[in-house]
């Protein structure tokens, strides 16, 4: 039996939303880009069918919208943008060192090649940041970003980002907020939160891969990443991936007209993973705990126990030792270490995400899976005096 609990890297696709889609990968494949001609204008309304559905989604004007290839690309697009559109001697980048590598890794490679001013915060236990820290590394006379995620995409940490846009703004900058892991999770509501960029993506919601959101407050300013055929106002050039918008469109309807019933269900088994774990295994903690969490996302430690065996030993439990992006890097998860776990605890911790089709039959099966390989491999370290979370470097 094979369990998914990895939703956070990404989720099943929905049957509606295949059904969806399916209709323009074999029939409705005209170039929405064209003019003059039905097939054209019949995928240009698909496009703005699913541009309004994806609006209606977070609350916000379709306008706003702008179609990318994922949430990796709208990120770097206006990390990049914002320091394109003028001397990067006057723009500075500021965020939190608990983000995803999208944001982290782009802001040091625009250090590496403009020698701009960057500003990493650090984090306290449960991932949450200090406002006041933020008010100060927003204030500047140079154009400021401030860049935050909604909820951590390995602890399920929600973050104040309503508050962090608020202090933002008031000291000068504008706020880019990755909401990658909110939307379908929690409500989105931009035109009340006043975000200047917001990103996420389709297959974190049951819908496919490859296609992303960009949001723009009008009359924010940034130089596109990928320029050349005028495609969505010029501001993303390329030809648009219409069964991909489609779906994504779809995605987001199912999300928001089910996303109470789907979290109330998710919570449920979520809690009764923890509840069973905590009493039937010594030595193990949840990160995050103190905090506002996703409903679906825990993040475990087991001490004296080695993630990656671990996983591979429960090789028919789909779970991750941190985001997907990263996990064949061998270094420690640095949201782990940003929150102040060592690395031999760090190497312990797992994360089991679930989605809306996980079921308690699943969560039985992975439950009696986790408890044994957990006691299992304690007691071949114990015979074995060892340490199995140390690792060479």
């Amino acid at each position: 039996m094979d369990v998914f609990l990895d939703n956070c890297a990404t989720t099943p696709v929905d049957t509606r939303v295949l059904a969806a889609l399916q209709l323009w990968l074999s029939e409705g494949w005209g170039n929405a880009s064209a003019h003059g001609y039905r097939l054209a204008w019949d995928a240009q309304r698909a496009i703005e069918d699913a541009r309004y559905e994806m609006a209606r989604s977070i609350n916000q004007v379709p306008a706003s919208v702008i179609f990318t290839s994922g949430a990796t690309e709208s990120l770097s697009t206006v990390i990049r943008g914002v320091v394109g559109y003028q001397d990067w001697e006057r723009c500075k980048l500021v965020t939190l060192a608990t983000e995803h590598a999208a944001v982290l890794q782009s802001c040091r490679h625009m250090r590496r090649m403009t020698g701009l001013e960057l500003v990493i915060l650090d984090l306290d236990r449960n991932g949450v940041c200090d406002l006041d820290e933020v008010r100060a590394a927003a204030r500047s006379d140079k154009r400021t970003l401030v860049s935050a995620m909604a909820a951590n995409n390995e602890t399920g940490t929600i973050l104040p980002v309503d508050e962090i846009c608020q202090v933002s703004q008031e000291a000068g900058a504008s706020f880019l907020c990755d909401l990658t892991q909110a939307v379908g999770k929690l409500q989105v509501d931009i035109s009340r939160s006043n975000f200047d960029f917001a990103a996420f993506s389709s297959h974190k919601i049951y819908g496919p891969k490859g296609v992303g959101a960009l949001v723009i407050r009008e009359g924010e300013k940034f130089e596109p990443l990928i320029v050349g055929g005028g495609q969505e106002r010029g501001l993303r050039g390329g030809t648009l991936n219409v069964p991909g918008i489609v779906g994504f469109g779809e995605a987001c309807r199912i999300a928001k007209e089910e996303m109470e019933s789907d979290n109330q269900r998710i919570v449920q088994l979520r809690d009764r993973l923890e509840a069973t774990l905590m009493t039937e295994l010594p030595d193990i903690w949840i990160n995050g705990a103190g905090a506002e969490r996703l409903c679906n996302t825990s993040n475990i430690g087991f001490r004296g126990v080695d993630a990656r065996t671990m996983i591979r030993d429960m090789h028919d439990i789909a779970c991750s030792t941190k985001s997907a992006c990263s996990s064949g890097d061998s270094r420690p998860s640095h949201v782990l270490k940003a929150i102040g776990l060592t690395d031999d605890e760090a190497y312990s911790c797992i994360r089991f995400s679930l989605g809306r089709f996980t079921t308690e039959q699943e969560i039985d099966y992975a439950l009696e899976k986790i408890i044994g390989s957990v006691r299992k491999l304690r007691r071949i370290a114990g015979s074995a005096g060892m340490n199995p979370t140390r690792r060479s470097t």
